[in-house]
């Protein structure tokens, strides 16, 4: 019993670590896109995202970490399924590379402008 209720709640702390991350990122896109827009300065785009994209992750690395648990037999015991383990990191990986991406194609292409490689 003491068991199930220590898996219930890993299970219950990584869905919401997960749901974090995943809010985090949704919000360092919504930053990305207002840089994109010029609502924002790419400068301010990016110091306001770079915060925000190390919470998600780190939110998402606590997500990896609480979905298992090693039994003292050595054995592992997973709180949740394999195939929604892997969806949800292969989730948070695309967007974490995505948005990483879209700065560096922002850099990249400001770069080109100052030095006029159009």
């Amino acid at each position: 019993m003491k068991d199930r209720n220590a898996m219930k709640t890993r299970r219950i702390l990584a869905i919401i670590c997960y749901t974090i991350g995943f809010c985090a990122y949704g919000a360092a896109g919504y930053v990305c896109w207002l840089s994109w827009n010029g609502t924002i300065s790419d400068k301010q785009g990016f110091l306001t995202f770079l915060p925000i994209w190390i919470v998600s992750y780190w939110f998402n690395t606590f997500f990896s970490q609480l979905v298992c648990r090693v039994k003292k037999d050595g054995s592992r015991q997973w709180a949740i399924k394999k195939r929604a383990r892997h969806i949800l990191s292969d989730i948070s990986t695309v967007l974490s590379v995505v948005l990483l991406c879209f700065w560096i194609y922002v850099y990249v292409s400001q770069y080109t402008e100052l030095l006029n490689f159009k």
